[in-house]
C-alpha cells in the first residue's frame, strides 16, 4: 500500500479554515433537496400563482373537495379532483415543518455568521479610527496608504438621488 495521493500535483489548501466543512455542509443540503418529493421538472411559478397558493387555506381546499364529491357535476366543469385536493393538503402538512424548519435553520446561519462579522468589524473600525489619529504625526506617514484604503472601503456606498425627470411643458394652441 502506497501513501502517494492518486491526484498527481500537490495538495490543495482550502481557502480558509472553514470552507472544508461549510462544503461537506452544502453537499447534504445540496443533497436533501434533490432527494426532496418534488416535480421532475417544475416550471417557475409566477407571483401571481404563488400568491394563489399561499391565499388559499387547507380549509378551502377541503371544502373544495366535499363540494365535488357532494356534487360531481360542478368539479367535472372545472377538472378538480378530490383526491387531489387532499394530497395538496396532506403535502403542505407533511412538508410544511420541514419548511419551518429549514426557514430556523437559514436565520441560525446567518445570526452565526453577523455574530462573527461584528466581532471583527468593531475591530476594523476601531483600528481605523486609532489610525486616523497616527497618520497625523511623523510617525504614521507609512500606514496612511493604509488609512486612505481603510477609509474608501469602510465608506458605505449611498445610493444616487434620481436625476430630476424635466417637466413637460404644455403648448399653447
Amino acid at each position: 500500500m502506497s501513501n502517494v495521493p492518486d491526484i498527481p500535483g500537490p495538495a490543495k489548501e482550502p481557502a480558509n479554515k472553514f470552507t472544508p466543512d461549510a462544503q461537506e455542509r452544502m453537499t447534504r443540503l445540496r443533497t436533501m433537496a434533490a432527494e426532496f418529493p418534488d416535480e421532475v421538472d417544475p416550471k417557475p411559478l409566477t407571483p401571481a400563482e404563488l400568491r394563489l397558493a399561499r391565499s388559499t387555506s387547507a380549509a378551502a381546499l377541503e371544502n373544495a373537495a366535499v363540494l365535488v364529491e357532494a356534487a360531481p357535476a360542478v368539479g367535472d366543469a372545472v377538472a378538480a379532483d378530490p383526491v387531489e385536493l387532499r394530497d395538496a393538503i396532506a403535502f403542505e402538512l407533511a412538508y410544511g415543518g420541514v419548511r419551518d424548519e429549514a426557514r430556523v435553520l437559514a436565520r441560525r446561519i446567518d445570526l452565526a455568521i453577523a455574530r462573527r462579522k461584528l466581532k471583527a468589524a468593531k475591530a476594523a473600525r476601531g483600528l481605523y479610527r486609532v489610525a486616523k489619529g497616527v497618520v497625523t504625526v511623523d510617525a504614521g506617514d507609512s500606514v496612511r496608504p493604509h488609512v486612505t484604503e481603510m477609509k474608501q472601503a469602510l465608506r458605505g456606498r449611498r445610493r444616487k438621488k434620481p436625476a430630476a425627470a424635466p417637466v413637460p411643458v404644455a403648448a399653447k394652441q
